[in-house]
């Protein structure tokens, strides 16, 4: 059974003294293309530190395929690459 919540990869955005600003891989949801084959969708959103100290924001940054290639999401579970080369479908009830 697939585990659908968040997966704790991050990566730093800028040099180490610029730390506070992440980039969080928060879901990766399987989806089918118009190809035949199956990609991993990966969305990531930008985490910082709340303002005085509050609540750490976030807020959605990228959908992307597992390769980097940005993709467009068109309805809830539809992707497809800014070319419109290739289409992709979610069927994860929690995909976005």
């Amino acid at each position: 059974m697939r585990d659908s919540g968040p997966r704790p990869h991050t990566r730093a955005l800028g040099t180490d003294a610029e730390i506070e600003d992440m980039l969080v891989l928060k879901y990766v949801y399987p989806a089918h293309g118009s190809d035949g084959e199956t990609y991993e969708v990966h969305v990531y959103a930008e985490s910082a530190d709340g303002a005085d100290g509050g609540a750490p924001i976030e807020q959605l940054k990228s959908v992307t395929l597992a390769d980097g290639r940005d993709l467009r999401v068109v309805s809830k579970g539809h992707y497809e690459l800014p070319d419109g080369s290739l289409k992709l479908e979610s069927h994860d009830p929690h995909s976005i």
